[in-house]
């Protein structure tokens, strides 16, 4: 089972501060969330490492661990032994941690945008999709959101988003096959974690305040 850990900055950010949540982070993450211009970026970016400490303990395993994440050279942040993977959008901040397998999760308020600014992101076969759907926003959500996850799972960069194929249940990337799963958490959004290994998901909300305790 597959435990994606769900909080809302929005609903608190007239209680709690950037410089509160900062204060329970590590000197090192500290100083990662205070690149962040803005107060939303910065405040996510630090609820997103209290999510990250929370499922540390509920593992078993010790808040130091923060202190030794690692950067790939594409620049996906990881354990050396362990697997995490986060996403914020729009005063969401989700994340999936896993001891055993990679993981990738990625959510999206739906908004109306562009289309054409994103075409270049896309094979002609997953552009004419999208294109000629019923509903192309939809579609373009649906494609995108996927292929945001898998990238994450596997740690490639937006250059190779043409070499991951997606479909409804799983998708792959150098023949290698990963698995979706969706999350319903907000009417507004859409959620989906990609996992090396097939697996029940379930969604846990957690109180910022309650973070501030760990």
């Amino acid at each position: 089972m597959l435990k994606i850990r769900i909080v809302e900055i929005a609903k608190n950010k007239p209680f709690f501060t950037k410089e509160l949540l900062l204060k329970n982070l590590p000197k090192r993450l500290q100083e990662r969330a205070k690149r962040y211009l803005d107060e939303e970026s910065s405040m996510s970016y630090s609820a997103g490492r209290l999510l990250l400490k929370r499922a540390l303990s509920e593992n078993g395993l010790p808040a130091s661990l923060l202190e030794e994440i690692g950067y790939s050279e594409q620049g996906k942040p990881s354990f050396k032994d362990h697997n995490f993977s986060i996403s914020h959008s729009n005063g969401y901040v989700v994340l999936a941690f896993s001891t055993n397998f990679s993981v990738g999760i990625d959510i999206e308020k739906k908004k109306t945008i562009d289309l054409k600014l994103f075409s270049y992101l896309f094979t002609a076969l997953e552009w004419a999709s999208i294109l000629n759907a019923k509903n192309s926003l939809e579609r373009f959500y649906w494609f995108w959101i996927r292929k945001e996850a898998l990238l994450k799972a596997v740690g490639c960069t937006l250059k190779e988003l043409k070499q991951l194929e997606v479909y409804e249940h799983y998708g792959t990337y150098k023949e290698k096959r990963y698995y979706f799963k969706s999350f319903d958490f907000d009417p507004d959004f859409n959620g989906i974690v990609a996992t090396e290994t097939q697996t029940a998901i379930a969604m846990e909300f957690i109180e910022l305040k309650d973070l501030l305790k760990d």
